[in-house]
C-alpha cells in the first residue's frame, strides 16, 4: 500500500464525524473527494479502509460509512463560543460569551474547549473559511506545525505554529499572507476541529 499522509488521514476523520453532526448522515465519497480536493474516489477508498481497520469508523452492507454509535452518547462537554477570530491580519481580541453548546466527548474528548468564528481567508489552504466555527482545546502550548489561536500583545490570530531557536513563527496557510514572526507570543489554544456553515 502506497504512503499514507496521516494528517489528512486525520482530517478525513474529523470532517465525517462533524458533517454526521450537522447533518445526521455520513458524507458520500463524492463529499470527501470534493472536501479534499482529491483526485479519485480510490484514494478515497483506500484512506475510508484504512480508517475502518483501525477501528475508528464502520462501514454499511453498501460499503458507505455509517452513522458513529457514539453520536447517540450521553457524554458531552460544554464548550462557550466567544466571538470571532481573525484568519487574517491580528485583531483585537474581545471574549465575549455568545452562547453555550453541548458536545459530545466520543468526539471532541473532555479536555477544556472553546469555539470561536473565523473570519477572513489566511487559513483557506487548511480548509478554514470565513464563517467556519472553530473547536479550540484550552492550553497554552502548541508543537509546530499545529493550528493556534495566539495572541499577540492585545490582538488574537489563527496561524499554523512554528518554533524557532529565537522566536515564533506564525504562518498563514495562503499565499496572500506573510508570515508573522514574533519573539512574544501567548498561546491560547489549539484548533482540533472546525465546523463550517453552508
Amino acid at each position: 500500500m502506497k504512503n499514507l499522509n496521516e494528517t489528512l488521514l486525520e482530517k478525513m476523520l474529523s470532517y465525517i464525524k462533524t458533517y454526521q453532526i450537522e447533518r445526521g448522515r455520513s458524507p458520500s465519497y463524492r463529499n470527501i473527494m470534493s472536501q479534499f480536493s482529491l483526485s479519485s474516489l480510490s484514494v478515497v477508498c483506500r484512506y475510508i479502509e484504512v480508517l475502518r481497520q483501525r477501528g475508528l469508523l464502520e462501514k454499511d452492507n453498501l460499503g458507505g460509512i455509517e452513522i458513529s454509535a457514539n453520536l447517540n452518547c450521553a457524554n458531552t462537554i460544554i464548550a462557550p463560543i466567544v466571538g470571532t477570530v481573525t484568519c487574517g491580519k491580528p485583531i483585537y481580541a474581545q471574549e465575549n460569551i455568545e452562547g453555550n453548546f453541548q458536545l459530545p466527548t466520543a468526539i471532541f474528548g473532555n479536555s477544556e474547549i472553546f469555539m470561536l468564528y473565523a473570519e477572513g481567508d489566511s487559513m483557506e489552504g487548511v480548509g478554514i473559511k470565513s464563517g467556519d466555527i472553530l473547536v479550540v482545546r484550552k492550553t497554552n502550548c502548541a508543537e509546530n506545525g499545529q493550528i493556534v489561536v495566539a495572541l499577540i500583545e492585545d490582538s488574537a490570530t489563527v496561524k499554523t505554529f512554528f518554533k524557532r531557536k529565537d522566536c515564533v513563527v506564525l504562518h498563514p496557510e495562503n499565499d496572500k499572507y506573510d508570515d508573522i514572526i514574533e519573539k512574544d507570543v501567548r498561546i491560547l489554544g489549539v484548533v482540533q476541529h472546525f465546523i463550517h456553515k453552508f
